[in-house]
């Protein structure tokens, strides 16, 4: 979502150019991002194991699996595999597929809520109705153009 946001953001200094755009990460579940670290400690000692020809099956007392003799025969196959296998795993659980708009801590728009992402046009909208809401709500409120505070875009 790297390139949305810079979309969103150059809408943001095109049209209301005296405003600030902060961009964060979204963070995924707790359970997930564990998970994501227990497989990146898991490759790391796999591929430890691997390079230096140790089995760590046989130091347990376990049969060794097929896939990891075959592992210790083709190391450098094997390691990248690993690893690139791994990463995409660990990337996977730590995508939340989350784009969160919010200007001065209000929600404008949620993926995790609506499914997909707003058009540059819709997106505008937004940011206009937020304005009128603020001034006729607050009695000629804030004007997004001088708010004090940064739309925020987590994904």
């Amino acid at each position: 979502y790297r390139n949305v946001f810079k979309q969103f953001s150059q809408l943001v200094r095109t049209h209301y150019p005296q405003l600030s755009v902060v961009g964060e990460n979204y963070p995924p579940p707790a359970y997930k991002s564990l998970l994501a670290q227990c497989l990146s400690i898991f490759k790391m000692l796999f591929l430890v194991c691997i390079l230096l020809g140790q089995n760590p099956f046989a130091i347990a007392g376990l049969t060794t699996p097929a896939v990891f003799q075959w592992a210790l025969q083709n190391k450098l196959y094997s390691c990248l595999m690993l690893f690139f296998f791994s990463n995409s795993l660990e990337s996977f659980l730590m995508s939340t597929g989350a784009f969160e708009i919010s200007v001065n801590d209000v929600p404008l728009w949620s993926k995790l809520e609506t499914g997909h992402l707003p058009s540059a046009q819709d997106f505008l909208q937004m940011l206009r109705t937020f304005q009128n809401k603020e001034n006729t709500i607050g009695g000629g409120g804030p004007n997004i153009g001088n708010m004090p505070r940064s739309p925020t875009f987590s994904s």
